[in-house]
């Protein structure tokens, strides 16, 4: 008998050996499985970890590498948000590889790529680099539309009246911000309207204050330019409009002689001539931007109460409530400018982008009404040039205004709007009966359970 029982016993070690080894290989070949045929499942009611079908159907197209390095702050919730949407692109593209990165324990790493806060993306491919400082589906989605594409964004560059340049190294140029620009794939030409009409592969045209008036011939070219699906950005300095307000008028802007004089400035160390910018007009150039701009002697850039039709007019960046538009350019000039009934009290508008929409016609039906628009044309007007800047870019958001501006203009043909998805916040209201029956099964039900079952098998073995 203790032969069979050792026989026995030895033979129970053996299966539940045998038994471990097989769930060790099964736990093996599934990880094996996984490996190659990974796979998701999204439970959430929200879709909290699902891609957009527009996000899809982008990610279907992505044959080369795509390298994104996430500057977040380890330990923190970015680190997870970025993980998770990272996550998602990597599954539905596994050419799309990511890497997450403390700038604040790599310093060095996060300097050499222009990094300079946390929450910074950077996606590398197709010989160009795309930042985005916003993690969300519809950023990153964008900049890997704009890598995909491949081309340089090319912007031409008004000559002739005396614009700021976009090369050299005086303050008053805006070199820093082209080398910005070219980092991220723009191509910078100069552009005589005297001379030669807008280029076909232009993204854009720029019009950097000019100090001089434009001739009627360049400012009809650049009306049809517009209409015909352009997108123009012009910087315009107060009392000088260089011949701009009649084509600015006509796509539902105003351009007012005035200076806007902010006191908040003075307060902030400033001159009441640099007014700030913390609140933002809602649209895709400021969505997300919490960061304060500061210009530096602005006129207000307003849209008219009735844009024609098919011209949608919006204010990007509003002054605060303490300054005003000062119209008296003598008095200005004097130092002794006041308030009065001429002059238009804050928030002012100091910056706006009139966006065109072409008309539906039915077949056979040639009629217009309005401006003859033919394509979706864009002028966005800033009411100062000065801000943008080698020596002022730098100062707080500016640069983050002007470059979003630049890239939603020359970009926004493949831009895709992808609605945040905000998780639904359920609140759960028990009856009385079910407040009752959670608190009794839990706290009073399962504990006398297990204690009669814990007396019932003592008592038995204690009976032995």
């Amino acid at each position: 008998m203790a032969g069979a029982s050792n026989i026995w016993r030895f033979s129970s070690s053996a299966r539940a050996v045998l038994y471990m080894v097989l769930v060790l290989a099964a736990f093996v070949f599934i990880t094996l499985l996984s490996e190659r045929h990974y796979f998701r499942l999204d439970l959430t009611a929200s879709r909290h970890h699902s891609l957009s079908e527009e996000t899809i159907n982008v990610l279907a197209q992505v044959k080369e590498p795509i390298r994104i390095k996430a500057f977040v702050r380890k330990g923190f919730r970015e680190e997870e948000e970025a993980e998770r949407l990272l996550s998602a692109y990597h599954y539905r593209a596994p050419k799309i590889t990511y890497e997450l990165i403390d700038p604040e324990r790599n310093p060095s790493l996060a300097r050499r790529y222009g990094v300079s806060e946390t929450n910074t993306f950077v996606l590398e491919g197709n010989g160009q680099r795309q930042v985005v400082k916003l993690a969300e589906e519809g950023e990153l989605t964008n900049a890997i539309i704009r890598i995909l594409k491949g081309e340089k964004e090319k912007v031409y560059w008004l000559t002739g009246h005396g614009e700021r340049d976009f090369r050299g190294m005086a303050p008053s140029t805006l070199s820093t911000l082209a080398e910005e620009l070219q980092k991220q794939h723009f191509e910078f030409h100069q552009l005589d309207l005297t001379h030669s009409a807008i280029p076909a592969d232009a993204d854009m045209l720029v019009i950097a204050a000019p100090r001089k008036e434009l001739f009627a011939q360049e400012i009809q070219a650049i009306r049809d330019y517009i209409l015909k699906g352009g997108r123009v950005m012009a910087f315009v300095e107060p009392f000088n409009g260089a011949g701009l307000e009649s084509l600015a008028a006509q796509f539902g802007i105003r351009l007012s002689n005035d200076v806007v004089v902010d006191k908040l400035s003075r307060v902030m160390g400033g001159d009441w001539l640099l007014p700030m910018v913390g609140k933002y007009g809602a649209h895709k150039i400021t969505e997300g931007f919490n960061f304060t701009s500061m210009f530096h002697v602005a006129r207000s850039v307003e849209p008219v109460p009735q844009p024609p039709k098919g011209v949608t007019v919006t204010c990007l960046a509003y002054t605060t409530a303490n300054s005003w538009a000062e119209t008296d350019q003598k008095a200005l000039d004097q130092g002794v400018a006041q308030i009065d009934e001429r002059d238009r009290m804050g928030p002012v508008c100091l910056s706006a982008i009139s966006e065109l929409t072409p008309p539906l016609r039915k077949k056979g039906d040639g009629s217009r009404s309005g401006l003859p628009i033919e394509g979706e044309g864009m002028l966005l007007i800033f009411g100062d040039v000065d801000f943008a800047t080698n020596k002022y870019l730098n100062v707080s958001g500016n640069k983050d205004l002007v470059t979003n501006a630049f890239k939603y203009l020359a970009g926004s043909e493949p831009f895709i709007i992808i609605k945040k998805r905000n998780r639904p916040i359920q609140a759960l209201v028990l009856t009385k009966k079910q407040g009752l029956l959670v608190f009794w099964v839990p706290v009073i039900l399962i504990p006398v359970v297990v204690l009669v079952v814990g007396l019932l098998v003592w008592a038995k073995r204690r009976a032995r």
